[in-house]
């Protein structure tokens, strides 16, 4: 891109030019050049009379928002040149969103202030990606909601007790004890062994357990699964299944038991997005394959609507890949993608849990 005062370069990590690199020092330049697929990273290199900037962005795909990884410039009137232009891009994609990480002992530049960055709620000290970061979000359209507490799923299973539990401290309830963050894996660690099939976590065994988290708490739950057959099974055979089906028997049996009623008919993602937009949560099961290139169950959290987007809170960090709770906490998604999300298994089923005051 080119403009009588500055050019823009883009390039991916491993192909970063040699003075980007020295500018940058060995530290620093290795970071840039983690492997971040399949999470778009991309490198912006400016030139203009103020001197040279670059920046680092990344953002799952088939979500709604670019995150500036790290900043470099030569002034600070290159950088906010160089953040515009990622900002009217990020605009022109139909981005819900821009957000921007630092590390916790870095200050946001007061260009981004004026910009209309703004802080985002401190996640609860707990995986990979959530210490030593912060976060920022520039929404490109004013959109008031609450944001969710973040907390990251510590385990590879956990997510839909991280997802139950971050809902409930959104209705009043605090089940991490979050004045306490060492305490809050053990919490974490307790409500999956209340909901688990060993080691999913299906959506009738979630509703029991959420049942029990709010009895007598003023929350509702209302649970909808439109299918009557095992669920999140597709890859077991022999003993190895028998004994979670079995396990899922004995949650319809207390499902039952509490009153809870399985509403298996269709759930049409209208519902969902109206329902949401009236102040419900919902905990949704999706099919992971459209963020991350991998098809995996998962249980996230969806807590506000705007227009054909719906933020989510996911408890899932790739730190490995580069991800942080940015990423992850209010998650701007389509409605056309979320509706191709919410639906695991072939055949596919749906499984959602309202929950509200």
């Amino acid at each position: 891109m080119e403009s009588s005062t500055h050019t823009i370069e883009r390039f991916t990590p491993a192909a970063m030019p040699a003075k980007l690199l020295s500018a940058l020092g060995p530290e620093r330049a290795e970071f840039w050049k983690l492997n971040r697929e399949p999470y778009n990273p991309q490198v912006w290199m400016l030139d203009s009379p103020h001197g040279a900037a670059a920046a680092l962005t990344s953002g799952r795909p088939n979500t709604r928002y670019t995150k500036i990884v790290d900043l470099w410039c030569e002034a600070g009137a290159s950088a906010e040149v160089l953040v515009g232009e990622i900002i009217t891009a990020s605009q022109q994609r139909g981005d819900a969103c821009i957000k921007w990480q630092l590390a916790s002992d870095t200050e946001l530049p007061g260009f981004a202030l004026a910009l209309g960055f703004s802080e985002l709620r401190e996640p609860i000290s707990s995986a990979d990606g959530t210490r030593d970061v912060r976060g920022f979000v520039k929404w490109h359209s004013e959109w008031p909601h609450p944001q969710l507490r973040y907390y990251g799923q510590t385990t590879l299973f956990t997510c839909g007790a991280v997802a139950a539990m971050t809902a409930l401290t959104q209705l009043g309830l605090d089940p991490f004890d979050s004045t306490d963050d060492a305490d809050a894996r053990e919490r974490e660690l307790a409500f999956w062994r209340a909901a688990t099939n060993f080691p999913a976590v299906e959506p009738i065994g979630l509703a029991v357990a959420v049942h029990d988290a709010v009895a007598a708490t003023g929350v509702r739950l209302e649970l909808h699964l439109d299918t009557t057959e095992p669920t999140l099974l597709e890859t077991y055979e022999g003993d190895e299944r028998v004994f979670r089906e079995q396990l899922q028997t004995q949650s319809r049996a207390e499902a039952a038991s509490r009153g809870i009623q399985q509403h298996t008919q269709p759930l049409p993602i209208e519902t969902i997005v109206e329902r949401v937009a009236g102040g419900e949560l919902a905990l949704l099961l999706i099919e992971e394959e459209p963020m991350h290139d991998a098809s995996t169950p998962h249980w996230v959290v969806a807590h506000a609507v705007q227009g054909d987007t719906v933020l989510v809170n996911d408890p899932w960090i790739t730190a490995e890949h580069g991800e942080t709770w940015v990423d992850s906490h209010d998650l701007p998604v389509s409605v056309a993608v979320l509706d191709q999300m919410v639906a695991f298994g072939d055949p596919a089923y749906r499984g959602v849990i309202f929950m509200a005051r």
